[in-house]
């Protein structure tokens, strides 16, 4: 399937969208690497999902606004983004950074949100090990650490078109405007993910060498009733294992279809 490509205008910034598949509305954010096309995990899920998969503002394609400095903003320019597509809410499925963004959306903008699946996802203080700090290495080299299989990373990079390296400065430069103090997680936001009461689903890959799994207990034990699962690979499943993410996000959210 050959993805649709357009840009919505938001706040005064365009932001780049690829969209593909037919039925119920989900919105994929990307992780901090950027959103590197269209992935065998997009075109999973939009068999069953009409599946809008936006560049975040100030990565990609998407304009940087000059005033943006927090995660909590960039979630805000994403529930404007979805209300400029519909008006209706729908689900969300953050990957990694990501997931972030969309546990911001979800805990400010409950009524935008209908189900929320979040993989390895950052933003909140792990009780033990810590988030990889990216900033002290390569931006290649933090990419390669989101893969268990170097095969996979190989392959990846083989099949990517364009500036690569440029790609991935300019995303973690972003990254590191947004989200350095405190490193990849906001104090607020465990506390406030206690308001949320949209079914939700936490995910967290086996061999992840970015989120440690304390995380993502971490968000599971903080939104009520919050599901828990796990698949293998590492951080960047959307390359390692997309078929074992795509079948837990198409259980979960089809469970609200019935």
């Amino acid at each position: 399937m050959s993805p649709r490509s357009f840009s919505v205008r938001v706040a005064g910034s365009e932001i780049d969208v690829l969209s593909g598949g037919a039925g119920p509305r989900l919105t994929i954010l990307h992780r901090d690497t950027g959103r590197c096309g269209w992935t065998r995990l997009h075109e999973r899920l939009a068999t069953h999902f009409n599946i809008l998969a936006p560049s975040l503002p100030g990565y990609d394609a998407s304009d940087r606004p000059d005033w943006l400095r927090n995660v909590t903003d960039l979630a805000a320019l994403i529930g404007l983004f979805d209300d400029a597509i519909d008006s209706e809410p729908g689900a969300f499925l953050g990957l990694g950074f990501g997931g972030w963004v969309a546990a911001e959306l979800a805990a400010h903008s409950p009524g935008r949100v209908t189900r929320l699946v979040l993989h390895s996802p950052m933003g909140i203080k792990p009780m033990t090990g810590e988030i990889f700090d990216q900033f002290l290495v390569e931006a290649e080299d933090y990419a390669r650490k989101g893969f268990a299989s170097e095969l996979a990373y190989e392959r990846e990079c083989a099949t990517e078109v364009g500036n690569r390296s440029l790609r991935l400065d300019r995303n973690r430069e972003m990254t590191t405007r947004i989200a350095w103090k405190p490193a990849m997680f906001n104090p607020s936001l465990k506390h406030l993910l206690r308001g949320v009461s949209k079914p939700s689903l936490v995910v967290w890959s086996t061999d992840d060498k970015i989120v440690p799994k304390s995380c993502a207990e971490t968000y599971r034990d903080a939104i009520v009733g919050a599901r828990y699962a796990e698949v293998p690979g590492g951080h960047m499943v959307e390359y390692e294992a997309p078929d074992a993410l795509a079948d837990l996000v198409e259980d979960f959210l089809g469970e609200g279809q019935a």
